[in-house]
């Protein structure tokens, strides 16, 4: 059956479905999906796994597995039950829990990893939750679905479905900046365009600007070489809310230099 088909089918069958089989209808993950979902997500001790439609609870146990703690967000009250006696059978009910919530109504604040397998539009709708709400550096696993413009790190093939997404939450860096360089005159205005992982930035001084070139925003990292007729300024740094700091190369004729920098938002 093609795909629009079954979009079409869900249509007619509405009225008689829930909310949660039509949020997610509850499919079964095989096991190796499940355990490539842990390892695309390098799951780990330290990491606080959310479960979005967790179902039978057999991603946030496997999870917890593998040294991990966190919850399954669920709207079937009989799931939940079974996967508070899943995780009791696998002996990690003190590291998971799992909790009967309209996933529209929760916080996902606290994950380091969040997964789901969701109707394409319930995962459209959630997009602008999960990338304003979720810390950079949040690995996000989505099953069969992407988020559109959101561009995934990874997409790999899993067993019965269309594949396993990997999105790394970047920081949030669009804005007005005043950058200075440590010993290196007046400080100049950074102006950032943002779109997801994708970044665009224009670096201007008190009387020239500069061509960029080899920009990169991973999580909470940002590169970018800012050049021009007479300098060359190579950043490296790190995004912490309203500030930026790190180090940069600069080539200055024949003379090379490092130094420190910082940038904060208007």
């Amino acid at each position: 059956m093609s795909y629009r088909c079954c979009i079409g089918l869900l249509v007619l069958l509405l009225p008689a479905m829930s909310w949660a089989e039509f949020v997610a209808p509850f499919v079964v993950t095989p096991q190796r999906d499940v355990d490539r979902m842990m390892r695309l997500a390098d799951v780990g001790p330290g990491d606080y796994v959310i479960d979005l439609g967790s179902g039978d609870g057999r991603i946030v146990i496997s999870a917890a597995e593998r040294g991990a703690v966190g919850h399954g967000i669920e709207l079937d009250a009989g799931l939940v039950r079974e996967a508070r006696l899943r995780a009791e059978g696998a002996g990690v009910a003190d590291r998971v829990a799992f909790v009967q919530q309209d996933l529209f109504q929760s916080d996902f604040s606290r994950a380091t990893v969040l997964t789901m397998y969701l109707m394409p539009d319930v995962v459209m709708r959630l997009r602008p939750v999960l990338f304003d709400t979720l810390a950079p550096g949040t690995r996000i696993i989505s099953n069969s679905f992407d988020m559109g413009e959101w561009r995934p790190e990874q997409h790999i093939s899993a067993a019965v479905s269309g594949g396993l997404y990997l999105w790394i939450v970047p920081a949030k860096v669009s804005g007005h900046w005043t950058l200075s360089i440590d010993g290196h005159g007046e400080p100049m205005d950074l102006e950032i365009d943002q779109h997801f992982q994708d970044i665009e930035p224009q670096l201007q001084g008190r009387d020239q600007g500069y061509f960029m070139e080899d920009v990169r925003l991973h999580a909470d990292r940002i590169d970018f070489h800012a050049v021009n007729r007479h300098r060359s300024y190579r950043f490296s740094g790190r995004v912490d809310g309203d500030r930026m700091s790190g180090y940069v190369h600069i080539q200055d004729g024949d003379e090379t230099s490092v130094a420190h920098w910082q940038a904060t938002r208007s």
